[in-house]
């Protein structure tokens, strides 16, 4: 229906687990995500999608983790060997655009020592924007970059300048593929 392509797959890391990236601008982002990449990923969901019931037993049944409690579940879940999955700008993109970061997956990779791996997915604005109810058949693709490290911390107090430092790497670094289409 989507015809769905991969470019840079082989920039998932084999020995490690990793923090997955991407932009956000319809609901069909986390799905183009999961079936693009073999590993089981751990998601982590606005805690607001939860209240509509469908959607909320959907998000249970895939263990998605929602937002806002979710930080020391997703370092438990990093720390024993699984991968998260995360879209930094904190919700869908009403416009399509690039919406700033969050600070949230860096401070993830800076706690963990764990690689981002930042991606970009296109083509799921034209086929279901925000408001939409039905998905139209677009192509879709997603764009996989190398891995980015952050250096491990090892004291309590993470310096806020680092993490947006981190957040505007993997932010140039996703706006670069989707620049390049």
């Amino acid at each position: 229906f989507f015809r769905l392509h991969v470019e840079g797959a082989e920039h998932i890391p084999q020995k490690t687990n990793f923090i997955i990236v991407a932009n956000h601008t319809s609901f069909l982002d986390p799905a183009v995500i999961m079936a693009a990449v073999a590993k089981k990923i751990y998601c982590i969901a606005m805690r607001d999608i939860y209240k509509f019931q469908w959607l909320g037993w959907f998000l249970h049944v895939t263990e998605t983790l929602p937002s806002g409690s979710s930080s020391r579940k997703a370092i438990d879940l990093l720390t024993q060997g699984k991968n998260i999955g995360l879209f930094p700008e904190g919700g869908v993109s009403r416009d399509g655009k690039l919406k700033e970061f969050r600070r949230g997956a860096a401070l993830l990779a800076i706690k963990t020592g764990r690689p981002i791996v930042p991606c970009a997915i296109l083509g799921t604005y034209d086929s279901l924007p925000f408001g939409a109810r039905f998905p139209k058949p677009r192509r879709l693709k997603l764009k996989i970059s190398r891995p980015v490290y952050l250096s491990k911390e090892f004291d309590e107090h993470i310096d806020d300048v680092f993490l947006q430092e981190g957040m505007l790497k993997i932010r140039t670094t996703i706006k670069g593929l989707l620049d390049a289409g």
